[in-house]
């Protein structure tokens, strides 16, 4: 009841942020797909999908039962209603690299726009990079689908059955209030997350131009002497968490370590939870044979108390963990503390990214996977699907949503402060005020030759 009297945001005030900072529906507008003569243009049907996520709906199907609605068939620029198979139809074959050049421009405005200069570190911007697992079928399966044999029950008996599955590798910036994806890259058949990683780091200087964030945070997958290399080459410095899977260099570090006191400690309360901390750190520990530059390692012992209710009384509770990173960050810019604060902050990639992402935006959903029906072209006088483009065109145009919707409710929003909610919220509002779109009008600073 009190939510009743409260402004709510509107779909103009957003689509105005959108065209004025991003200049969206001129980009929009240059998107493609393999379709000829289409009926729907490309941009209809990406401003379609785009919005259907904005509002966070769970399916295509639910998507074509809000197109029903003139009003937001006008705001897209569609003119009809269109169903569910037609948007699997366009995005199929639609053309990634338009909506890749699109994520890259929206990240280059938001960077020039300070968005991320809030939480920069020691006046650093921080990425981190790591994988997800988007969909998981034992019947659908594409030309791209990865396999992997896996043992499953069926009528009481174990038995191997071949599961497809598609994985990504997604580098996300998480300084600043929106944590925007800088890239993502799709695992190819027969290939390692670690081969994807690099191949996506490689491209990162040619996408933006020059040297987007400074500092990474990778898992310890990816400790290896390729990634510190290229790190070296493009002006990166990493923090990468350090397991038992790169033996020599843990061993040494945990028997250098065990042999002095800690370097530094402290008492952290925080949510409900206390830390007592015990840091070590030391320098120029050899890698590997294969990078000859010493680095760094920071340990770090933690005893994490906090309450849980036994027998129906409240009892605390110790549990202790163990950290361990490498890092080529220098000690007097970086302190110990501050590098054990940014091994930790990797978390905000699964809290923040893949997590958010799988929960409320329905990334693990498999909109177009296997999606057989697509576009024909012709290659050496024979008519064939044109490759199914469908998954990495999706997850793309949901990213895109992901970034642009954080952007105008941290960084543009005045309710969101004055009044404030979640973001959640802020969407369904969002839907909801399209039944309140006039209709016949062009969407705000749209161009004037559009039946908007």
């Amino acid at each position: 009841m009190r939510q009743q009297g409260r402004p709510a945001h509107e779909l103009p005030s957003f689509a105005r942020y959108l065209n004025k900072v991003f200049d969206f529906r001129t980009a929009a507008a240059r998107l493609a797909d393999a379709r000829r003569d289409p009926d729907l243009s490309p941009s209809a049907v990406f401003l379609a999908t785009f919005h259907g996520f904005v509002f966070r709906l769970p399916s295509f199907q639910q998507l074509a039962g809000e197109l029903a609605q003139p009003a937001l068939q006008c705001w897209i620029g569609a003119g009809r209603a269109f169903s569910d198979d037609v948007l699997r139809y366009s995005l199929s074959g639609f053309q990634v690299e338009g909506l890749e050049q699109l994520l890259i421009d929206v990240n280059r405005t938001l960077k020039r726009n300070k968005v991320f200069d809030a939480d920069r570190v020691q006046g650093r911007i921080v990425a981190a990079l790591d994988g997800v697992e988007t969909l998981a079928s034992y019947s659908r399966c594409c030309d791209a689908c990865l396999e992997r044999r896996v043992w499953v029950r069926k009528g009481g008996v174990k038995v191997e059955q071949v599961q497809y599955y598609h994985r990504a590798v997604g580098c996300q910036i998480v300084t600043g209030p929106v944590k925007t994806f800088v890239a993502l890259e799709w695992l190819k058949p027969g290939e390692g997350e670690d081969t994807a990683a690099l191949r996506l780091l490689s491209k990162i200087p040619a996408q933006y131009g020059s040297r987007f964030f400074d500092i990474l945070l990778l898992d310890a997958l990816y400790a290896q002497a390729p990634v510190f290399r290229l790190a070296a080459e493009l002006g990166w410095d990493l923090v990468v968490s350090l397991k038992q899977n790169h033996r020599e260099l843990y061993q040494s570090a945990i028997r250098l370590f065990a042999r002095r006191p800690a370097d530094a400690s402290a008492v952290e309360t925080r949510a409900g939870k206390s830390y007592q901390i015990q840091v070590w750190d030391t320098e120029g520990l050899p890698f590997c044979a294969d990078y000859s530059q010493p680095v760094r390692v920071v340990r770090s012992e933690e005893t994490l108390t906090q309450n849980h209710y036994r027998q129906g009384k409240l009892e605390p509770e110790n549990t202790e963990h163990e950290w361990v990173w490498v890092t080529t960050l220098d000690r007097q810019t970086f302190p110990t503390m501050l590098v054990r604060r940014l091994g930790h902050d990797r978390w905000k990639l699964e809290n923040n990214g893949w997590n958010d992402l799988t929960q409320n935006w329905g990334l693990k959903h498999g909109f177009l996977h296997a999606c057989r029906h697509r576009p024909h072209q012709e290659v050496d006088g024979v008519r064939a699907p044109v490759p199914n483009r469908g998954l990495p065109a999706v997850v793309l145009i949901l990213l895109l949503a992901f970034t642009l919707t954080a952007a105008f409710v941290h960084c543009h929003s005045k309710l969101f402060r004055l009044c404030p909610s979640s973001v959640i919220e802020v969407a369904q509002q969002l839907r909801r005020s399209v039944s309140n779109l006039p209709l016949h009008i062009r969407a705000p600073d749209s161009p004037a030759e559009s039946s908007i």
